[in-house]
């Protein structure tokens, strides 16, 4: 059963997109049990069976690539070129990235024995699923942020339900289609539309095997929280207060262009984007200037015809958020320096906020410690490049972070220091887009890890099977019954292992061979 409550509206021009869908709990419950039923049969499938439903997935991406973009950008307010870049693209070599690595992250393999007193045993490691995963994934990239989650699940063999955010619900719907016209089995995947509030507590208690969720630090606490009382295992990625450190010896153009791109791209809306700039003083009015110009002239607003650099917030609180931290530092002693232009065209309603350089020395509030989540670019003086990792670990965050420099070496040195989950080197934000590489933080930024061969082992529990290689033994050498003789043979062995001359080595072998021969002929 579902109810139509309100009509969605696309945050950059206010058009109606559609009416928003709202399903019971039931239907959570529902969804789940019906994937639980199919999942059995979907996992026992060959690889290669798999493997194929993901490469048509990755092909009806590219068939529906402009369908796509138009609906993330009506849905974010974001640009069609950075739905296509950031979403569209990666999410389609994510699909067949992530069918080519299945067979090597899920192959069992054997482990090497600790020990020759376990010459009889031989381990291995498996991965199995879960069964059923949940997904609970946010607006600001809602085509790429669960793609990646759905892919290595349903690849990994379980079965998945996903609630993508209410503004985003089209794009939802999009996921569910790809997925149905790849040749999934039915059931296997559902979709579901739930209010937030509603959404986390309903998903703990509908029988998943574990639950995937990206948001807010204070939404994934409280996730975590009623997840423990279930000993439900959980994966958050969450806030981030990202840094960018620019050191002297830096390409000062392309730092510059590399902070706008990744500090204003969906209108600053991602979770690592640039927030903090930490620019070496020799250079930091060189870099000032650069930033300035390139700041001044992007252009924003609805994206008509390619015409936009950027276009607006999806929420009318994210707006409210981004104007009372700026709000504060301004009246803290931050300056604004540098500003875009007024949108070119706003038919009303828009969800606007201009990109800012903000100049922030000597300022320490909420504008460099929590996470702003808008297209403001705060800049600040250091020392060197010393102050600039005190500076940049100063943070309840630990998602991602980036140096600029021309000396590599020692870029990887400092990266090494960064309490972060993600470090790159030249460049920022964009990882994400790169399926091999893990995605996660630190700290408040979250637990568990997305994309690569982490995100397999996050979909995946780990079972140890233990085979006995001698099953004609008739006894284990600690098995009862126990006697001064047993106790001496152990002695033995220990002695064997770890006596400090050879001959103390060799009269504990002996020892450990009779009791052992003993127990491999005696009941």
């Amino acid at each position: 059963m579902t109810e139509t409550e309100k009509i969605l509206r696309a945050p950059a021009d206010g058009r109606v997109l559609g009416e928003i869908v709202r399903h019971q709990r039931e239907d959570l419950f529902q969804a789940v049990r019906r994937a639980r039923e199919v999942q059995p049969a979907w996992d026992a499938l060959p690889r290669s069976r798999k493997t194929e439903c993901a490469e048509r997935a990755a092909r009806w991406i590219h068939r529906n690539a402009h369908r796509i973009a138009e609906t993330v950008a009506a849905c974010t307010g974001k640009t069609r070129v950075d739905a296509l870049s950031t979403e569209v693209l990666p999410g389609a070599t994510a699909w067949v990235y992530y069918a080519r690595l299945a067979g090597k992250a899920l192959r069992p393999r054997t482990l090497r024995r600790s020990s020759v007193l376990f010459l009889n045993k031989k381990s291995s490691l498996r991965r199995e699923p879960y069964g059923v995963v949940g997904i609970i994934s946010p607006w600001n990239y809602p085509f790429a942020i669960p793609l990646h989650e759905t892919a290595t699940g349903l690849l990994a063999g379980n079965g998945v339900v996903l609630k993508v955010a209410t503004q985003v619900q089209p794009v939802g719907e999009l996921i569910a289609e790809m997925i149905d016209d790849a040749g999934f089995p039915p059931g296997i995947f559902g979709l579901i539309h739930l209010p937030g509030p509603e959404a986390g507590p309903a998903f703990v208690e509908s029988g998943i095997g574990k639950l995937f969720f990206t948001g807010s630090t204070e939404t994934g606490k409280t996730l975590a929280g009623l997840a423990a009382r279930r000993l439900l295992p959980v994966s958050l990625e969450l806030g981030g207060k990202d840094a960018m450190i620019v050191l002297r010896d830096a390409n000062l153009s392309r730092a510059a262009a590399g902070a706008v791109w990744a500090g204003v791209s969906n209108c600053g809306q991602s979770c690592a984007g640039v927030e903090r700039i930490y620019v070496e003083k020799p250079v930091y009015d060189r870099f000032l200037r650069l930033l300035r110009a390139r700041v001044s002239v992007l252009r924003q607003g609805p994206d008509g015809d390619w015409d936009a650099d950027f276009g607006g917030l999806t929420t009318a609180e994210q707006k409210e958020t981004v104007a009372a931290q700026l709000e504060d530092a301004l009246r803290r002693g931050a300056v604004v320096t540098a500003s875009s232009p007024e949108p070119a065209a706003d038919p009303g309603g828009g969800l606007y906020h201009p990109a800012l350089v903000v100049e922030t020395d000597g300022y320490r509030g909420d504008l460099m410690s929590r996470e702003t989540f808008g297209p403001i670019l705060a800049v600040s003086p250091v020392e060197d490049a010393e102050e600039a990792l005190r500076r940049a670990n100063d943070s309840p965050y630990g998602l991602t972070a980036s140096i600029w420099t021309a000396d590599s070496r020692r870029a990887r040195k400092l990266a090494s220091r960064l309490e972060v989950g993600v470090v790159t080197l030249n460049d920022h934000l964009m990882s994400h887009g790169m399926a091999e590489t893990p995605w996660g933080g630190f700290k408040e930024s979250g637990i568990g890890r997305s994309h690569g061969l982490s995100g397999f082992h996050e979909m995946t529990r780990e079972k140890v099977v233990v085979t006995e290689r001698l099953p004609m033994m008739k006894r284990n050498m600690w098995w009862h019954p126990h006697s001064r003789r047993v106790y001496d043979g152990l002695m033995g062995a220990l002695d064997m292992l770890f006596a400090a001359g050879p001959v103390g080595r060799i009269r504990g072998a002996f020892r450990a061979a009779r009791l052992f021969g003993e127990r491999f002929f005696r009941s």
